[in-house]
């Protein structure tokens, strides 16, 4: 008789308070890099620049919830709710994926489009999805 022993992840999400987090990737970075691109592809992000060897993917990522926020938002009760903020909110955005090699392993983080740490709920969703990718 054969069992089948469960995979170990191969990807696991790390949290430090405040922060979006990192993913870190049981695989060395060159095998992480294609992992994190096919990733990317599935998921349905536009990867519009990479640069392999400052470990960076260039991707817009369109949120759907946001999209449809925005067309749930235009009834009557929502016009009257002047309290609410009436700027809109950017569902296109760039984001960097930062792909780097830690020992044996690789991390994956989210930067802003300026380059820096990005700590938003976006940038947490984004990570949400790779990791469910990269399982």
């Amino acid at each position: 008789e054969v069992t089948a022993a469960k995979a170990e992840p191969r990807a696991r999400l790390i949290r430090a308070e405040g922060e979006a987090g990192r993913l870190e990737v049981l695989d060395r970075f060159d095998r992480a890099w294609r992992r994190v691109g096919l990733a990317l592809d599935r998921v349905g992000f536009t990867v519009e620049d990479r640069d392999r060897t400052r470990g960076l993917y260039f991707v817009r990522y369109v949120d759907p919830e946001a999209d449809n926020r925005s067309k749930k938002d235009t009834g009557l009760l929502s016009k009257l709710a002047f309290w609410k903020s009436d700027a809109p909110v950017n569902t296109n955005a760039q984001y960097r994926i930062h792909v780097s090699e830690d020992g044996q392993q690789s991390v994956v983080k989210v930067l802003s489009a300026e380059g820096g740490t990005d700590k938003s709920e976006t940038a947490k969703k984004i990570l949400g999805l790779l990791l469910q990718q990269l399982q």
